[in-house]
């Protein structure tokens, strides 16, 4: 954490003194467009676009992932559930199978 921190205040320290010492204007030239501004913001300009085009690439299979582990959540409920009832289920039987095996036991005893 310490790490990141102190990296996150180097790179911050970095980009303020990349900004104060290129304030000069650049000037670009797309077909008919005509943009001018200072270094820094013809360098971010680009950085940004792309975090946008990222995201909007992203958040459609973050909320697919968000759906999916919804149902599979359920569905571990329901087999959480269905395992439940099974297990009483099954040690009711073998309660029974018990008194069963206990009464054989004492009617071969009185024999």
């Amino acid at each position: 954490m310490k790490f990141f921190l102190v990296l996150a205040l180097v790179l911050a320290v970095g980009i303020i003194v990349f900004t104060a010492q290129n304030q000069t204007d650049i000037t670009l030239n797309f077909m008919s467009w005509e943009l001018s501004y200072s270094v820094p913001v013809m360098l971010a300009l680009p950085f940004f676009v792309g975090a946008i085009a990222g995201m909007a690439l992203i958040v459609p299979l973050w909320m697919k992932r968000g759906k999916t582990a919804k149902v599979q959540k359920k569905r571990i409920h329901e087999l959480e559930t269905e395992l439940a009832s099974l297990s009483e289920h099954t040690h009711a039987e073998e309660s029974e199978v018990e008194q069963i095996e206990q009464s054989s036991v004492t009617e071969e005893e009185v024999r």
